[in-house]
């Protein structure tokens, strides 16, 4: 009997345990089975995110890669998962579709029992909704409002960028890599930006005049406003903010705006100018007035008159036609309806050119110019006698007028214009526009020639398909000045010649036309693997352009040698100051000379850089203060975030972190005429003998007046002693802005 009792309770024991080994056997695998379906949930609203349609299989995931290719779809059970459109009653009725996974069903009262208090929980699900009961057991896979959107939407949606050229698309979206959504109307024309915020082109009436909500705008985004939608309207490079609040009803946030312009600096060997809140100053010698005051007349100090040209060391606002008889006629330039600027061109030579909000071409030095055969001339009225920015008759801002970028080497102009934005707010799809006349092979037309007033197209291809651009720039050391343009497809293509008269040559082996615009590949230069590009900045001799990956590189196209790619990471590691955990990462990068570069004919081998630590290291150095511990010391305090050489002695400019800008070095130069000059306006740095406080000094004839003296004083590589040099880093008062170097 006690042998009998024990094997039933041995038996009961045994019983039990393995019922309890099944049982967490079981919940595993419903574990599993509810991560599984988390995870196909979430590849498959990404997948509506991103292509702009559903999926209607799981190999469509998996080949799509949103899913992992050995994903198995064998369900811990052994079941098929499967994915399931339900069109509900009304299968033309998109709004009421549901999408599903289909559920596990099972008859097992026991496997159902553990199914009730994980798999029907939605305590352990992010994506899905668990069934409502075991009768009905799929699964609910949850969409975002914007998800849902797309899916109702998706015969509207394409993932093929917009062409300017053919217009399209029309009455759709395009859906960017970055998921947003952006509306063309049945012209193909681009009104609106869709994702969590709405963007509003200034094409679209928000408000009528009565501040009532325009019909036409209701009717545009009755789909897909919202109560407490954000929008974003834009108008002149200010992004308005409104709010909805419901019932088609919008008001505006506080009556404050969000600036989305750019505050820009340009510096070069002949002068310069900034942008700021949408003006534009400059500064420097007038003669061909970079600055528009239409006067040579001026008062030495020692009361006689002044024989060369005036040159101006502070900051003076350029007047703008506003083409308002109202205003212009009362000489209004301060109206609050004066155009604002987002990008400028301003050398002595070529007196100062804007290009406003809302992309019209105004340009200045018409009136009374020294020598107007290096001005873009045409302009409204044709011949302008006040001197002011006159607007452009070929970019006037209206549609396929519209400029982005422009400058000038020699009498040559390019402008770069009719671009489309990105969803980052960067350039697209622009075209380059020549004018006037150069003999450098600046024009790209294959020949060293090129002269025209009336504007064409640089049309370039690759493989017969027309390349469009991101940005246009250039090199501006004579000698080394050539043009680049970074491609919509991450190519950087060089062009020009300035330091032999003929377009073909052939140099280590290689054969280069330098009169077209030659793409950079592996073939043609020192790049050892295909480079795709984001960004391209000019400079004296150098290109800077940025990698894909966030890496820098020098650009450059030296003469007898094949085009330079050179990784600023390898070069600088070459440095003893360089430290691999600070210099792994550059925030900002120029190139110096070294200061045995003293021969101007030759490429700079030297390079300045900003480390993640705020760092400014490399060759930032001149022949004066090389050995100068209080230079030194100066240097090492600030902390640094970006760099800019500006002068071919290595004068040069940076900004710090708190947004102030120093600058030191050489920063006058010497021509004749109207090309002496300063680089910076020195009235606004303070630093200038006591008995030199002028507004306006004289230059011409290779003549420039001294601002500085005794050690403040030095000898440029041309052998002129300075006329303004700036022995320390010194601050540049009234540069307190977030400046993008130009």
């Amino acid at each position: 009997m006690k042998k009998f009792l024990v094997f039933v309770i041995l038996l009961v024991c045994t019983t039990l345990f393995a019922n309890n080994v099944v049982d967490s056997i079981t919940l595993t695998k419903i574990k599993k089975l509810v991560q599984k379906e988390e995870e196909i949930a979430a590849a498959y609203k990404k997948y509506i995110l991103e292509k702009g349609v559903n999926p209607t299989t799981l190999n469509d995931l998996k080949t799509a890669n949103y899913l992992p290719k050995g994903f198995d779809i064998i369900n811990p059970f052994g079941k098929q998962i499967t994915i399931i459109l339900d069109n509900n009653s009304t299968t033309t009725n998109k709004k009421d579709d549901i999408h599903k996974i289909r559920g596990f069903e099972s008859t097992d009262p026991k496997l159902k029992s553990n199914l009730y208090d994980f798999y029907y929980s939605n305590k352990y699900r992010t994506h899905t909704k668990a069934p409502l009961s075991i009768n009905n057991s799929n699964i609910e896979i949850i969409l975002s409002s914007k998800e849902r959107f797309m899916y109702e939407n998706s015969s509207k949606i394409t993932t093929t960028a917009p062409n300017n050229s053919t217009k399209t698309p029309k009455d759709s979206y395009y859906l960017d890599k970055n998921g947003v959504l952006h509306w063309y109307d049945s012209s193909g024309n681009y009104k609106y930006s869709f994702d969590k915020e709405l963007v509003l082109d200034e094409s679209v009436t928000l408000l009528n005049s009565d501040g009532s909500v325009n019909s036409n705008y209701k009717n545009l985004v009755k789909d897909i406003e919202f109560a407490g939608m954000t929008i974003l309207y834009k108008k002149d490079a200010v992004a308005q903010e409104h709010v909805n609040i419901g019932s088609g009803s919008v008001v505006k946030v506080n009556q404050q705006t969000r600036d989305i312009g750019k505050t820009v600096i340009q510096f070069s060997r002949r002068a310069g100018g900034m942008i700021v809140n949408g003006d534009i100053y400059t500064w420097g010698n007038i003669a061909n007035r970079i600055v528009g005051i239409n006067q040579n007349k001026y008062t030495k100090d020692n009361g006689s008159l002044g024989s060369n040209y005036p040159v101006i060391t502070g900051l003076v606002r350029a007047r703008v036609k506003t083409y308002n008889s109202t205003i212009d006629n009362q000489n209004y330039f301060s109206s609050s309806l004066r155009p604002k600027f987002v990008d400028f061109f301003s050398t002595v030579f070529h007196s100062t050119c804007g290009i406003s909000t809302k992309g019209e071409l105004y340009c200045g030095g018409l009136a009374s110019a020294y020598q107007k055969g290096f001005l873009y001339s045409n302009v409204d009225p044709s011949n302008p006698s006040v001197e002011m920015l006159y607007k452009s008759k070929d970019f006037d801002g209206t549609t396929d007028k519209k400029a982005t970028k422009i400058f000038a080497n020699d009498g040559f102009w390019l402008i770069f214009g009719n671009t489309d934005i990105d969803s980052n707010g960067n350039y697209k799809n622009g075209r380059i526009y020549r004018w006037g006349a150069t003999s450098r092979g600046f024009g790209g037309n294959n020949s060293l020639n090129y002269s025209s007033t009336n504007i064409s197209e640089l049309n370039i291809e690759d493989n017969k398909i027309k390349v469009l651009f991101k940005d246009l720039t250039y090199l501006l050391t004579i000698g080394h000045r050539k043009i680049g343009a970074l491609s919509n497809q991450g190519d950087i293509y060089i062009w020009g010649t300035d330091y032999t008269s003929s377009c073909s040559v052939k140099w280590e082996n290689i054969n280069y036309n330098l009169c077209i615009p030659i793409k950079i590949t592996i073939s043609n230069s020192t790049m050892n693997s295909l480079i795709k590009f984001e960004s391209i900045q000019g400079g004296l001799d150098a290109f800077v352009a940025k990698s894909e990956n966030g890496k820098y590189y020098k650009l450059s196209h030296p003469i007898n040698k094949q085009i330079q790619v050179i990784s600023v990471d390898e070069v600088i590691k070459t440095y003893s100051e360089y430290v691999a955990e600070n210099d792994a990462e550059i925030l900002s990068v120029d190139f110096s000379r070294k200061l045995t570069d003293t021969n101007k004919s030759n490429s700079s081998t030297g390079i300045v850089w900003v480390n993640s630590k705020n760092e400014l290291k490399g060759d930032y150095f001149t022949t004066t203060n090389k050995d100068d511990k209080m230079f030194k010391d100066a240097i090492k305090q600030i902390k640094w975030k970006k760099i800019k050489v500006i002068q071919d002695d290595n004068g040069m400019c940076g900004i710090d972190v708190n947004n102030q800008m120093y600058c030191w070095g050489m920063m006058s130069y010497y021509g004749s005429d109207m090309r002496d000059t300063f680089m910076l306006p020195v009235f606004n740095t303070n630093l200038y003998d006591t008995n030199k406080d002028f507004l306006i000094v004289e230059g011409g004839n290779s003549n420039l007046t001294n601002m500085t003296s005794d050690e403040w004083s030095t000898t440029n590589s041309d052998g002129k002693t300075g006329a303004f040099f700036m022995k320390y880093p010194t601050y540049i008062g009234g540069f307190n802005y977030e400046f993008i170097f130009k």
